[in-house]
């Protein structure tokens, strides 16, 4: 707390009194100031484009279907502000998706569906407990070299998996089997 006042001088001449400490921090403020000045300047020129160009034939249709929606539907765009905004997301919902949603497959089952297919046709006569067994050794890593204990479970665990994704593609929910297999380890255990 210091006694000195807030201003030297009265009237039009008074100065304000600051506190030579501060002179540091002015400095920096009146840097700032300056550095935000210049770089307006230096962020034109280097923006770049976000990605590579549209083709032109794509270029082209949306450009011949905006002055189409345009000419037609103005009022509508005039009268509600947000429609531009709405009609450019449904546009986009349209458009095919960069990638398949959801969680991305487990290699062994897609594994295992491409040999079952492939299997029931070379081998047409033979039964699905057949099947399966020219499947596990291919599609399970690592299934010769496992005890049997581990094998009946990872057979399991396929089959189901499997099942699952079939399933899925039909619309159905089902218990896992996994879930089950997990209960009878706890149980096992105690």
């Amino acid at each position: 707390m210091s006694d000195m006042p807030d201003q030297v001088g009265s009237g039009e001449v008074a100065v304000e009194y600051r506190d030579p400490r501060f002179a540091e921090l002015d400095a920096q403020i009146q840097a700032a100031r300056a550095d935000r000045q210049q770089r307006p300047a230096e962020r034109k020129r280097k923006r770049q484009r976000a990605g590579p160009a549209l083709p032109r034939e794509v270029r082209k249709e949306i450009t011949q279907f905006a002055l189409q929606l345009r000419r037609q539907r103005r009022h509508q765009f005039t009268a509600d502000p947000k429609l531009k905004d709405r009609a450019s997301r449904f546009f986009r919902s349209l458009l095919p998706p960069q990638r398949k949603r959801g969680r991305p497959g487990i290699d062994s089952v897609t594994k295992a569906i491409r040999l079952l297919k492939q299997f029931r046709r070379h081998y047409a006569h033979e039964k699905p407990a057949q099947l399966w067994a020219r499947v596990y050794p291919e599609a399970i890593q690592g299934y010769t070299s496992m005890d049997r204990e581990r094998q009946k479970a990872e057979r399991l665990l396929l089959r189901e998996r499997v099942r699952s994704r079939k399933n899925q593609r039909k619309g159905r929910r089902h218990t896992p089997a996994s879930k089950m297999l997990r209960k009878r380890e706890i149980a096992s255990e105690t």
